[in-house]
């Protein structure tokens, strides 16, 4: 048996114990890497959450000047409008009526004249008659009643003068308040556009209007089930309507196919 000095074996111990305090130094530096690295990834990670929410109530604020100065220019056309509506029936319609009497007048006096006159009296009567429709959509006095009053008045209207089934489905929370002044024109508005493009180009049978409220927007979606839009849909209509919804602030979507009918969905934002 061989005999092992105690030097030896003392020696053997220290480097043994060398070995773990070293190795020991070694995890625990990794450990402060490790953490430093992770304090790091945390403070990235903060600034970034930050940057994110600076960029967030950025954007929310830039979306809330967008709306104001569209409700303003919106405002500016309603008030232009009512000037325009107003001028028309005062001063044009008031010469449209003086042109009528005269009119009669001459034909009382001239019996010869008779049938001319009175084939120019009806031209007049419809230029009236279009004149004060031009009025009224240029100024509708619906609205004074509600937004839910005039959607349903206008639904309605559709229905008696097309002859086409129109449904609304909505409920009465639908048009509480949120929707200012500006926002229930714009949806009036779209809402007569879309039903008027349906009677000239969609050949429908039937039609519905949904109006759902969400909590911060407000849709309206005009379906039918027609023959669906071309490919490529050029009609002024669908422009005017994609135009006064941008300048609202709102999102406009079309689904359609051939054959299958159109869906037009308006979203607008709401507070």
């Amino acid at each position: 048996m061989r005999y092992v000095t105690p030097s030896v074996e003392i020696d053997t111990i220290v480097a043994g114990a060398c070995l773990l305090a070293i190795a020991a130094l070694v995890l625990l530096w990794r450990q402060y890497q490790q953490r430093a690295e992770l304090d790091a990834l945390r403070r990235l990670l903060s600034v970034e959450r930050e940057q994110r929410a600076l960029s967030e109530r950025a954007l929310a604020d830039t979306r809330k000047q967008v709306c104001h100065l569209s409700g303003s220019q919106q405002s500016l056309r309603d008030a232009e409008r009512r000037r325009i509506a107003r001028d028309l029936h005062d001063d044009l319609g008031q010469h449209l009526l003086a042109l009528s009497m005269d009119v009669r007048a001459l034909a009382e006096r001239h019996a010869a004249l008779g049938p001319p006159l009175t084939r120019l009296d009806q031209h007049l009567q419809h230029a009236s008659r279009a004149m004060r429709s031009i009025v009224r959509d240029l100024q509708p006095e619906a609205l004074e009643s509600g937004l839910q009053g005039a959607v349903q008045q206008q639904v309605e209207q559709f229905s008696r003068l097309s002859g086409i089934p129109c449904r609304l489905d909505a409920e009465p929370a639908a048009f509480s308040a949120g929707a200012d002044d500006g926002m229930q024109h714009v949806l009036y508005r779209v809402l007569q556009e879309s039903l008027s493009n349906i009677v000239r180009h969609a050949q429908a049978s039937e039609v519905c209007v949904g109006i759902c409220r969400q909590q911060h927007s407000l849709s309206l979606t005009v379906r039918d089930n027609g023959v669906g839009l071309p490919p490529a849909p050029r009609g002024r209509g669908l422009r005017g309507i994609a135009q006064r919804v941008a300048e609202a602030g709102g999102r406009f979507e079309i689904a359609s196919a051939p054959g299958a009918g159109t869906a037009l969905t308006m979203s607008f934002p709401i507070q």
